[in-house]
């Protein structure tokens, strides 16, 4: 007698059936609070830019089951090529890309720096997982030569908030594959080190009497740019020019905060639909705000508990995996998306400085949706295919 599962092909069996439904969730609520973000826009297509999102959302889902179908180990064979082809996009945005609100961050309508993130993820997972001498310095340098490359071209365009999501996310592929643990608490330790002595700089020069070729020479240093110093500076000091440089990161707080237990509604949050949160932000950067605002606490705790779902099938799927690729695989695409949801949640809440990083599967945006929904369907081959791969570390 023939079972009922038997009749179901095994890959399907084989799916993880936590993960899908917490992402689908997700994007469900990213289309709806999109649609109340967009609602009070004047121009037709802006307000019609939930159904793009849903229409992203339903192209990336073929994508993501047919990506888990395929063995993920016959796809990273190629990973320099994608990582190539990563490369080139970020190269022609410095060349011919679109430039809006100060930054080159587009070309042909694609964020290639989301692109890269996953395409360092696979290359490093490739050769570390499989490297038999992966403790050597040398697989720790050409780790960091693979990421540097990417994050290099990004602080060109520049954008200093994507870049930083490089460092977590290729630092515990690192650490998780044991690769030169010396030179990783090395490395910790200079970023940490550099990371402090920049600060030190920008609270000099706003406090400090300097001389004006003093002042430019200090910020020179910082090897960051007028934008992004401002950005840093009014995080520290939020009474340094509230109503232009620090206006998006205090209306944030008060859509945040209004919101109380239960929310105001959908379609009822006043810093929105009055406009107090720009337009141009509220259904990307700062859709969280939105929806903070109009489901209150209630509705950011299921947030937080859909994306604590997420992550830690993710992780489940990474400690169950035997093969070294396949888990770091996993750790990677899990600190990507832990850092997106982090940073943005928190300069929401005015925790962090302000930047361009989306909420994933809420933000609208359609190559940081497509991405994560591809890196999770590598999740998925992994949970799939993994156990059939021989172990490597």
């Amino acid at each position: 007698m023939i079972t009922l599962t038997r009749l179901v092909p095994e890959p399907v069996r084989r799916l993880h059936w936590i993960m899908l439904p917490a992402m689908l969730l997700l994007i469900a609520i990213g289309t709806m609070f999109i649609f109340s973000a967009c609602s009070v826009r004047d121009e037709e297509k802006l307000k019609d830019l939930y159904v793009g999102h849903a229409g992203s959302a339903a192209a990336g889902l073929v994508i993501y089951l047919l990506l888990a179908c395929v063995n993920y180990r016959n796809l990273l064979r190629g990973s320099w090529l994608f990582y190539l082809g990563a490369i080139v996009l970020l190269v022609a945005v410095l060349l011919v890309g679109t430039k809006t609100m100060g930054a080159r961050r587009w070309v042909l309508g694609v964020q290639p720096s989301e692109i890269a993130k996953l395409a360092v993820i696979l290359l490093v997972a490739w050769l570390l997982g499989r490297r038999e001498a992966a403790r050597q310095a040398e697989s720790y340098l050409l780790a960091l030569l693979v990421a540097g490359i990417p994050v290099a071209l990004v602080l060109q365009q520049p954008d200093l908030g994507t870049a930083l999501v490089f460092v977590p996310t290729v630092l515990a592929m690192l650490f998780v594959s044991h690769v030169s643990p010396r030179l990783f608490w090395l490395t910790i330790l200079a970023g940490v080190m550099l990371a402090l002595v920049v600060i030190a700089a920008i609270v000099t020069v706003e406090t400090a009497q300097l001389s004006p070729r003093t002042e430019t020479w200090v910020r020179q240093a910082t090897g960051l740019t007028n934008y992004q110093q401002d950005r840093l500076a009014n995080f520290i000091f939020p009474a340094r020019n509230p109503h232009s440089g620090a206006w998006n990161k205090r209306q944030s707080e008060i859509a945040v905060g209004s919101g109380g237990v239960w929310g105001k509604g959908f379609r009822k949050g006043d810093q929105n639909l009055l406009g107090y949160l720009p337009q141009n932000v509220s259904c990307n950067d700062f859709i969280f705000s939105v929806l903070a605002e109009e489901a209150g606490f209630a509705g950011a705790l299921a947030i937080l508990g859909l994306y604590l779902l997420l992550l830690a099938s993710v992780l489940g799927v990474a400690i169950s995996c035997p093969d070294g690729v396949g888990k770091l695989v996993c750790v990677g695409v899990a600190v990507m998306m832990f850092g997106h949801v982090f940073v943005n949640i928190a300069m929401t809440m005015g925790v962090l400085p302000i930047t361009g990083l989306p909420l994933p599967f809420i933000s609208y945006g359609r190559t940081c949706l497509l991405t994560m929904m591809v890196a999770l369907g590598f999740v998925q081959s992994v949970a799939i295919h993994g156990r059939q791969a021989a172990a490597r570390f």
